[in-house]
């Protein structure tokens, strides 16, 4: 989670879940399914479609963790 909260911090513009899994090297089905992290299903302007994602900072154990 901590990686994912610089992710959003450092990010000018939405952060895609591509780049997310990317960054943590890992599949964040798991955190999607807790609804740790939250998605947003869009398309780009080009019509190709994009994923979104966030931590929900309203999550327990993002409070949580969040702390930092």
């Amino acid at each position: 989670m901590r990686v994912l909260d610089d992710l959003e911090e450092q990010s000018s513009a939405y952060v895609t879940l591509d780049e997310a899994q990317r960054v943590t090297s890992s599949d964040l089905a798991r955190e999607i399914a807790d609804a740790v992290l939250l998605v947003d299903y869009r398309s780009r302007a080009d019509g190709t479609p994009v994923t979104l994602c966030r931590l929900n900072r309203h999550h327990p154990e993002v409070q949580r963790l969040n702390s930092w």
